[in-house]
């Protein structure tokens, strides 16, 4: 597969890009009856290319978008006190429970607090926001296990589980860590793996597209791929490689400048 230059393309430049796909040639490809949550639509094999070009694109801008989307201060406290009274509601079922008449249930209470609970209590509540979210999900991640699961069924904290779940995850998209399982290493990380994850499906877009004009006679269709490349060649246009820019300098401005900087010629 060919390199097109979209690795000079930033992150902002991909988000606008969803704009484009909005527009145009593009405004008429149709992508609801394959665009599924789970982006495993069954029908997607049998997809028009265009609409696997445009699901394509969206679904690797909307990831860079997860990891771009961090909430404000506002949002994030809001969130955050969310997740504390989660906390505080499961520990306060644990306590009743350890006050139950049935000794079984008092027993499941407190291997629950031993396991799930900070400090033996809402110690997790004074965590950082990233903290909570890795707090949380390691009482999800605990909560898995038979034993565990069956203790806290015999509580009725299931339904406590749900709650930190749902406060876990809201916390830690607004952070832009995305609702997933497990710890999910730095920012810097997750930002490049999502720009490479855009460069990667909009070369690809590119180079099938290339293709096509390469083999498609004149006609409608052919004129259908061009207006739908015309945007993707206007992005290479906005961000061109620095080596084409610096190609557009004078000669003779180079030249002062390699004198400026104090090195010699090669």
């Amino acid at each position: 597969m060919a390199a097109y230059g979209y690795s000079h393309v930033p992150d902002r430049g991909f988000h606008a890009f969803l704009g484009d796909l909005e527009e145009g040639a593009w405004k008429e490809i149709s992508i609801d009856k394959y665009d599924a949550p789970d982006q495993v639509a069954p029908l997607l094999l049998e997809a028009p290319r265009p609409v696997a070009w445009k699901l394509r694109a969206r679904w690797s801008i909307a990831r860079l978008d997860e990891v771009l989307a961090v909430a404000s201060d506002d949002v994030l406290r809001s969130l955050d006190a969310a997740w504390d009274s989660a906390q505080r509601a499961f520990d306060y079922t644990v306590a009743a429970a350890e006050e139950h008449e049935d000794a079984a249930v008092r027993t499941a209470a407190t291997r629950v607090r031993r396991a799930m609970l900070k400090g033996g209590g809402t110690g997790q509540t004074t965590l950082t926001y990233g903290a909570e979210v890795d707090f949380g999900r390691s009482q999800l991640e605990a909560a898995k296990n038979k034993r565990m699961e069956a203790d806290l069924k015999k509580i009725g904290a299931l339904a406590h589980l749900k709650r930190i779940e749902a406060a876990t995850d809201a916390l830690a998209k607004a952070m832009g860590r995305g609702a997933v399982e497990g710890r999910p290493g730095a920012r810097s990380t997750r930002l490049r793996e999502a720009i490479g994850g855009c460069v990667n499906a909009f070369n690809t877009i590119h180079d099938e597209m290339v293709w096509l004009l390469e083999h498609l006679p004149a006609g409608k269709k052919r004129e259908q791929v061009e207006a739908l490349q015309r945007p993707f060649l206007e992005l290479l246009k906005r961000y061109p490689p620095p080596a084409a820019s610096a190609a557009t300098e004078p000669e003779e401005e180079g030249a002062e400048a390699e004198e400026a900087s104090g090195d010699e010629p090669a």
